[in-house]
């Protein structure tokens, strides 16, 4: 029965990631707040939750089984380090779709975010950094080095939610960096999974040794520069330079 569900959970999970992969790149070059920067967006979202929630139900019916089994501890983490890796993707993922939106929603007033929810999800991510970090360097897992490489990524994202909802702002268009930001941090989740899961076994890359890490890394190393000129590019178009932070907080 459990493999059965697992089985229409992956199922509907590669569904879910193709057509929030699809879906991604018609609200990057869309006309911002166009019909179809809006409905394209929508479905991303959807697509995203979907992703998210069947990542952590798989993920934790694969630790239940291996916690079951009677296995060496190099096989138990083996096993276990993966998909902990996929609930720390999932939780990142999870909390940016939803901050995504909500930026949206209270961009007048940005204090209106700092509910205890709000600031519980930007410590959950840095905690799990921390997490992450601890069983990497401890445990040392087959995806020990993923772990590590990718790690701060909850730290980043948690701290800059944080930063935001307790009033802290660069300049007044601050909720649309925001907001472009977290759906671009979702997308590079999404094609962290596609390089992994998707290219790397369909073309049968064969990377080993150090290379074996790219398709897990690439997305981040190429999506990360490449936010930073999207910003930089949309600061130039509405001539918003940053703010330094010290002069922020002052503000705030």
């Amino acid at each position: 029965m459990l493999g059965t569900i697992l089985d229409w959970l992956l199922y509907g999970h590669i569904a879910a990631g193709t057509l929030g992969l699809a879906a991604f790149w018609v609200p990057i070059f869309a006309k911002k707040g166009s019909v179809n920067h809006k409905r394209f967006g929508k479905v991303f979202v959807n697509a995203g939750y979907f992703v998210v929630a069947s990542a952590v139900v798989g993920a934790l019916i694969n630790i239940g089984f291996a916690l079951a089994a009677d296995l060496s501890s190099e096989r138990f983490h083996a096993i276990i380090g993966f998909r902990i890796f996929l609930l720390y993707l999932a939780l990142i993922v999870g909390v940016q779709l939803y901050y995504g939106q909500l930026v949206f929603t209270a961009k007048k007033d940005q204090t209106k975010l700092g509910t205890p929810l709000n600031y519980g999800l930007a410590y959950a991510l840095i905690a799990a950094s921390a997490i992450i970090i601890a069983y990497a360097l401890i445990w040392k897992p087959g995806v020990w080095i993923v772990l590590l490489s990718l790690s701060p990524i909850g730290f980043i994202v948690g701290y800059g939610v944080r930063a935001y909802i307790s009033g802290k702002q660069t300049s007044k268009r601050q909720w649309f960096y925001e907001h472009m930001g977290t759906f671009i941090t979702c997308g590079i989740g999404f094609h962290t999974a596609f390089t992994v899961f998707g290219v790397n076994r369909l073309f049968d890359l064969g990377l080993e040794g150090p290379f074996a890490v790219l398709p897990w890394l690439a997305p981040t190393i190429i999506g990360i520069p490449a936010l930073r000129i999207w910003e930089s590019y949309y600061r130039k178009k509405f001539n918003d330079p940053k703010k330094p932070v010290a002069k922020a907080v002052a503000a705030a």
